[in-house]
């Protein structure tokens, strides 16, 4: 085991925990988080790690990947929390004319793809897919949601890469084979199938509704940073389970 190899997994690990975290409905606490300028800094030192043993410039690129988390040093928590709470809504949440951005992998896929009627959001066979995946893993999402949400797909990759970390603390060859493994196989039959569409569409519309006067700039600003920070993170992982 490598010390940036076990630096780079960590920090895929606390990157993907931090998306988890900020792709949810916007509380008060991650909202006091992004005005004190902890999510700034906890996404630059996760990124700094994942590029910590890469060579191709992109470490450089960080502060540039993470500007959208800083907030004026005047921002009220108060009033930012409410601009995201708006502009998650109008992103993800059904309004009179429908959904612009479904936030599960099923639904997405099944609008992306143009299939007809209504995509359902619990029980399809995606979502029991996605679950058997997760059960077989040995973890399942703590809220009512479907377990096929983004929020709960960054949280089970962070629940597999810390799985892999530990396993590599502890030198356990066979431990980290399979660890490693299911990271892979998670990418690759499902977050990177949908999640950079998702995060491309996210940054589409976050901007669109800013031009419309719908959304304050501190949200476009953090939601657009948010899209390019899952990228990043997902064109990481990729890579690795090539």
């Amino acid at each position: 085991m490598s010390a940036e190899d076990m630096r780079k997994v960590v920090g895929l690990a606390d990157g993907c925990e931090l998306m988890s975290a900020l792709t949810r409905f916007p509380d008060n606490d991650v909202a006091a988080a992004v005005a004190s300028g902890s999510v700034h800094d906890d996404a630059v030192g996760c990124a700094k790690d994942v590029a910590a043993a890469r060579d191709d410039g992109r470490a450089g690129d960080i502060e540039a990947l993470c500007e959208g988390f800083v907030c004026a040093a005047d921002e009220d928590a108060e009033a930012l929390g409410a601009a995201l709470r708006r502009a998650w809504s109008l992103l993800y949440a059904r309004q009179g004319s429908g959904v612009a951005i479904f936030p599960y992998e099923s639904a997405f896929v099944h609008v992306r793809e143009g299939l007809p009627g209504a995509p359902a959001l619990f029980r399809t066979a995606l979502t029991l897919r996605v679950e058997k995946t997760m059960r077989e893993s040995g973890v399942l999402p703590k809220d009512a949601e479907p377990c096929d949400s983004a929020w709960n797909e960054w949280a089970f990759l962070s629940f597999l890469l810390g799985s892999e970390a530990a396993s590599l603390e502890a030198e356990d060859e066979e431990a980290v084979a399979l660890w490693r493994g299911r990271v892979a196989d998670f990418v690759r039959d499902h977050a990177a199938l949908w999640l950079p569409d998702f995060l491309t569409r996210t940054a589409e519309e976050v901007e669109r509704l800013a031009q419309a006067g719908k959304v304050d700039p501190a949200a476009e600003r953090f939601y657009g940073a948010l899209a390019a920070y899952g990228r990043f993170l997902l064109a990481t992982l990729a890579e690795r389970a090539a």
